[in-house]
């Protein structure tokens, strides 16, 4: 008898989440659907309660709209005062941490996973985000897997941000690189209105 001749494809095929994280995503796919997606507009302290029942540690005040889409509320970290907007995805399969006043606008992508394609499984690497007190992230925007976003730096529209960006810097582009100070840019519109 002859051994089974095994396609080489088919060792490619691996689940890289144990039996209780697949559990866990499960668990949290139906109350993201019961639970956060079919609450109102404005229940924030319902969908942090929400989160936060599923692991997420959320500061006060935090406003995340419905149309989010969280991976994994127990690899989110949020301060104070921060936002996620309409359409966001978080696919924080690693760690996604922000600190306070930090603004995630409408459609941004936040992605903490990816492949290693030099081996034929392609195994799944993850690494965290880092988001300093006081960025905004504008709409459109990518950030990449083991990025951080310096204090009070703003990222420009659709920019794709693969690499650290410094603090208290505009930055945009693609790839996102800094543009000018933000105490520039204060100053200008400052001057602009006297």
């Amino acid at each position: 008898m002859t051994e089974p001749v095994v396609d080489p494809r088919e060792l490619r095929i691996r689940n890289p989440y144990s039996r209780r994280q697949q559990f866990m995503r499960v668990t949290w796919w139906i109350g993201e659907f019961f639970l956060f997606k079919c609450s109102l507009r404005p229940m924030y302290s319902w969908r942090r309660f929400v989160l936060r029942i599923f692991g997420a540690k959320l500061g006060d005040h935090v406003c995340i709209q419905r149309t989010a889409r969280i991976e994994f509320p127990w690899n989110l970290e949020m301060g104070r005062f921060s936002s996620i907007g309409e359409g966001v995805w978080i696919y924080n399969l690693d760690k996604i941490i922000t600190g306070d006043f930090v603004v995630i606008s409408q459609r941004a992508f936040l992605c903490t996973g990816s492949h290693d394609y030099t081996k034929p499984q392609r195994p799944l690497i993850t690494k965290p985000i880092k988001i300093g007190s006081g960025a905004w992230i504008a709409v459109d925007a990518f950030v990449s897997p083991g990025v951080t976003i310096g204090e009070n730096t703003v990222i420009g529209a659709r920019s794709v941000v693969v690499k650290d960006m410094p603090a208290n810097m505009v930055c945009a582009g693609h790839p996102c690189r800094p543009l000018k100070s933000r105490a520039e840019q204060e100053q200008g519109e400052a001057n602009a209105n006297v």
